[in-house]
């Protein structure tokens, strides 16, 4: 870690202590708007169809689920607020906390938590994470505010999978008479916030949810989102007060943008990180030495310090550092005969050219892209760059047609606190979405991820999480770069903004000091 790093403790709301020091709180304000610079924009606003966190993040500010993801290591109460689980850890049944309202003043319902969990659990509507919902056997309300679920299955991360944004609370009348397509533009929801008005491509504008049932939250009237893609523009709009929140500093700028008045850089742990992710039914991706060959000729530790200022780690996972990470497994080292020798004994000796997509307007990922085309040359692979907006990358990369892509830092992280979010998405063809788009169908693979989440045993499932650790950084199609941390630009009189595990916000919490 460079020495100049500052990690900012986020304003806390309550009386606590710092160092072993008695620290002041001071009471939450209501009332005031808050803008946020962000390089991401939604695609979609319906909890059901969301891939990208560009939409999940809004999503999570507009929607309750009945379990929630917070600062504690495991799931907290949310639109449930307390449930058992039978011995068998088969049926669980949750009470509903009462006097929770949607957005639009209607009751949720047993009701509307039936439909939204049925729709979690049908595979034909929860097309992306089909695997999330599939343990689900079967629901009831056995009278206004008691919830069974019935599983078909012990499912290891049941709690987690429902404290993801996917299985929403959302009001069955609003859905049925909308339409999916029309409530992902103008969605209603119990969260802390509604939508007033979103411009495809400039600004998602919140509103205070009126109805809300956490008691005084939010504190904020108004939160306007605007989709800044190039980091220096949204550097310019925190620097000079256009903005409150600028997220994703670019790693150049963090020295800079902390020295400035009334701003400061909060960098955090999250569950984030960055690769470059390969179509395996695309020649000649499918081949585990030609992937060994480009991690092998990645200089992923060279690329930390220059690229990153120390800011991060080199990744030795597919996927995030999440809960049953292990550190023995060692990542690839920088080491060019290896890559030769792997592209030697692969299906393309002589080596290949090929396109790979990445985000436009983002200098760190076109560095880094650009480095990988003249570290990749070296062994006789020719990578040509194709940038192109956040929107279009996710609709061609899911096409299926497309060889190569990475995304932003910014745009890859758990939604959970466990590993089978990531692992079922990951490294389950039969998960919703085919490997992340990759193809990869390995049939051990697909073993250890059932096995994981089939026992609530930590010890079996730290286990097998591990070992499915070890198989896929030998043969998933991807390079495996960094793990991110959280970097977010804010004012000094926003208080309680703090980046969760997961990288989300609890939006609810966050105030302005006069």
């Amino acid at each position: 870690m460079s020495r100049w790093l500052k990690f900012v403790i986020p304003a806390l709301s309550a009386s606590g202590l710092i160092g072993g020091v008695a620290v002041a709180q001071e009471t939450p304000v209501k009332g005031g708007s808050l803008v946020v610079a962000r390089d991401s924009e939604p695609l979609t606003l319906n909890p059901i169809g969301a891939s990208d966190n560009g939409s999940i993040f809004m999503i999570v500010q507009i929607f309750d689920t009945l379990v929630e993801t917070r600062d504690a290591p495991v799931p907290q109460p949310g639109i449930a607020e307390s449930w058992t689980v039978s011995d068998d850890s088969k049926t669980w049944t949750f009470t509903l906390r009462p006097g929770v309202k949607f957005s639009n003043g209607a009751d949720v319902t047993c009701d509307d938590v039936k439909f939204s969990i049925d729709r979690f659990a049908d595979d034909k509507i929860n097309v992306s994470y089909g695997g999330f919902g599939s343990s689900i056997e079967s629901t009831a309300c056995t009278d206004p505010s008691t919830f069974v679920i019935q599983l078909n299955r012990v499912e290891g991360a049941f709690l987690d999978y429902l404290s993801t944004f996917i299985p929403s609370i959302v009001p069955k009348a609003v859905v049925e008479e909308m339409g999916e397509e029309a409530f992902a533009q103008k969605p209603v929801g119990s969260g802390p916030f509604m939508v007033e008005e979103w411009v495809r491509g400039e600004r998602l504008v919140l509103a205070r949810n009126p109805y809300y049932w956490k008691d005084g939250q939010p504190y904020l009237d108004k939160i306007t989102v605007e989709y800044v893609p190039d980091e220096n523009t949204r550097m310019l709009r925190v620097e000079s007060g256009e903005a409150n929140i600028a997220t994703e500093v670019p790693y150049a700028q963090i020295e800079r943008i902390e020295a400035l008045d009334g701003v400061h850089v909060q960098i955090e742990d999250v569950m984030a990180w960055d690769a470059i992710w390969f179509n395996s039914r695309k020649e000649p991706f499918g081949d585990p030495n030609v992937i060994r060959a480009l991690n092998y000729a990645t200089p992923k530790e060279a690329m930390l310090q220059s690229l990153m200022r120390g800011a991060g780690e080199v990744a030795n996972h597919v996927i995030a550092k999440v809960k049953y990470w292990d550190s023995a497994v060692e990542p690839y080292p920088y080491d060019l005969e290896k890559a030769k020798a792997a592209l030697a004994a692969s299906s393309v000796p002589d080596g290949f050219e090929f396109s790979c997509l990445i985000v436009a307007g983002d200098q760190f990922e076109l560095q880094q892209a650009q480095i990988l085309q003249s570290e990749w040359a070296k062994i006789g692979v020719k990578l040509n760059i194709d940038a192109v907006d956040t929107g279009t990358i996710w609709t061609r990369w899911g096409s299926g047609d497309e060889s190569c892509f990475t995304f932003t830092g910014a745009g890859l992280s758990s939604d959970a606190l466990s590993d089978d979010n990531l692992a079922v998405v990951f490294f389950n063809f039969n998960g919703g979405i085919e490997s992340f788009w990759t193809g990869w169908n390995n049939a051990k693979a697909i073993e250890l991820v059932t096995k994981a989440g089939g026992t609530i045993d930590e010890a079996v499932r730290t286990e097998t999480f591990q070992e499915l650790q070890r198989l896929v950084m030998d043969e998933f199609p991807a390079v495996p770069l960094f793990f991110i941390k959280a970097r977010t630009a804010v004012a000094d009189d926003v208080h309680g903004f703090k980046t969760l595990p997961v990288k989300w916000w609890n939006l609810e919490d966050v105030w302005l000091k006069p």
